[in-house]
């Protein structure tokens, strides 16, 4: 897909009325091409590029959610938006953790459908153009370089300062409404993306810990707009990990203790980098202090207690969730009680004891319905019965 071609768009649906609705949608804009089932979809997948895929996860024969674990071994580069009619936190969050763009529910809106496909259409145009730039970044100051030189050569190397400057300097002189939709944030957040690609462990962690931060936010009664500052700063917390050599991302191993200095440098390189955005305190807080602990034996400036940024706070328990959920690789996930055990374990010593009380409240209710917007979006809302 390049910008003078439409994007080839598979809506993937047994059922014809939302089948045609999204066609019809779409039409205008892009190609579209329709299956009525996971096999049919297959087969158009394998045999033409497709830039995108809207897919609905309860069909006849081979179910979505397959569809959706073949279309990422097979097509990683292909984005997937989910549009059901049913949904829940599990299967959404196992949507994210294969790395989604989006998740609605059925009967979608009209606005809604195309400003998602919209959003993710563009940052699919961001990915491929800033490939290159990523590339050179990598080349200049070395991905597997040392975190210390990596933060250096950016804070001082006119070449890959500049080229930084470039991209961020709108987005840190725009309008504060304008941020979130702006190509700078874009930017980041392809970066966070390329953070994420080191490790085959770490896809879709920036996603989920936005998600699961923003559900707890918005548990604790916080403002719309300290909400979004919060899910971006769970978006961004391992920014900072571009300047950690991709081998001890991978290592299975311990770490020596120079070798986890490096990579304890990520929070500070993370803030470091989203510095010259001009962005709330919270998101830049977000990112730097996720690694305190509330006894004040964490990392990062050695803060405790009420010391430690809400927002920071609040990544620190959606990081240490996801991390503890999912296969490390040093062992594999740990069953759902064992999480909630290690999160009550450590409440009052690396994490806050009443927001880990909240946590732990609301992932012992997590059977309820939920409906996902994008967790760079708007807020989850919890429904009350399957649509």
């Amino acid at each position: 897909m390049s910008d003078a071609e439409p994007a080839v768009v598979l809506v993937v649906d047994d059922e014809r009325g939302p089948r045609e609705s999204l066609r019809m949608i779409l039409e205008p804009d892009h190609e579209v091409v329709c299956a009525r089932s996971g096999t049919e979809a297959l087969e158009i997948l394998r045999s033409r590029p497709i830039d995108l895929v809207t897919l609905d996860l309860n069909m006849p024969g081979m179910q979505g959610e397959e569809l959706m674990r073949i279309l990422r071994q097979e097509h990683p580069s292909v984005e997937v938006i989910i549009i059901t009619g049913y949904g829940t936190l599990e299967n959404a969050t196992e949507a994210l953790r294969a790395g989604i763009a989006d998740y609605l529910q059925k009967p979608f809106d009209v606005v809604q459908v195309s400003a998602s496909i919209f959003r993710t259409l563009e940052r699919r145009r961001s990915r491929q153009q800033l490939a290159g730039f990523l590339e050179s970044l990598g080349e200049m100051v070395g991905f597997d370089s040392q975190a210390s030189r990596v933060l250096a050569q950016v804070e001082q190397d006119p070449r890959v300062s500049g080229r930084i400057g470039e991209m961020l300097t709108q987005l840190a002189s725009a309008d504060p409404a304008d941020r979130a939709s702006h190509p700078g944030l874009q930017f980041l957040e392809v970066l966070a993306e390329t953070v994420e690609s080191q490790s085959p462990f770490m896809r879709g962690h920036a996603r989920r810990t936005a998600l699961y931060a923003g559900l707890l936010a918005e548990r604790l009664g916080l403002s719309a707009e300290k909400l979004g500052q919060i899910r971006l700063a769970g978006f961004l917390h391992d920014i900072g990990k571009i300047g950690v050599p991709t081998e001890l991302l991978l290592r299975a191993g311990a770490l020596t203790p120079d070798d986890r200095g490096h990579v304890e440098k990520h929070p500070e390189i993370g803030a470091n980098l989203v510095a010259p955005l001009s962005l709330p305190s919270a998101v830049v807080g977000g990112i730097r202090h996720h690694h305190e602990w509330w006894d004040g034996r964490g990392y990062g400036d050695g803060l405790y207690g009420e010391q430690i940024p809400v927002a920071a706070r609040i990544v620190a328990l959606a990081d240490a969730y996801d991390a503890m959920s999912c296969d490390r690789p040093y062992r594999r996930a740990l069953a759902p009680q064992v999480v909630a055990k290690e999160l009550d374990r450590y409440a009052g010593v690396q994490f806050d004891p009443r927001l880990a009380k909240e946590f732990l409240s609301m992932i012992e209710s997590s059977e309820d319905l939920v409906m996902l917007a994008d967790p760079m979006g708007a807020s989850p809302r919890v429904a009350g019965a399957r649509a």
